[in-house]
């Protein structure tokens, strides 16, 4: 009787064993995969990041360009146009002058 429980808590002792063995080669295995994840997953945020940045700026300035007052300083300045100039017409009326196609 005293061999039987004896053997009973050496196989109770084993499967214990064996079971903690295979836990912490479980979980050697998940880290081993999720470690370089974990990497990837912090370079693609810190570009993010960096990328909404970039994306803030350029908003930034195609909203400072877009504006009126720009707008018509780079007509003023680049195409000569404004608003102060006047344009006259004159009306030739002669009867020789005749439009060709």
């Amino acid at each position: 009787m005293i061999k039987k429980a004896t053997f009973n808590n050496r196989i109770f002792s084993l499967l214990l064993l064996l079971s903690f063995v295979i836990f912490v080669l479980s979980q050697l295995i998940v880290n081993s995969i999720l470690t370089p994840l974990g990497s990837k997953l912090e370079s693609l945020n810190s570009e993010k990041e960096y990328l909404l940045e970039e994306n803030r700026i350029i908003s930034e300035e195609i909203a400072k360009n877009n504006s009126l007052r720009v707008i018509e300083n780079l007509s003023d300045k680049k195409l000569k146009l404004s608003k102060e100039k006047v344009q006259t017409f004159v009306y030739i009326e002669d009867s020789t002058l005749v439009a060709n196609n």
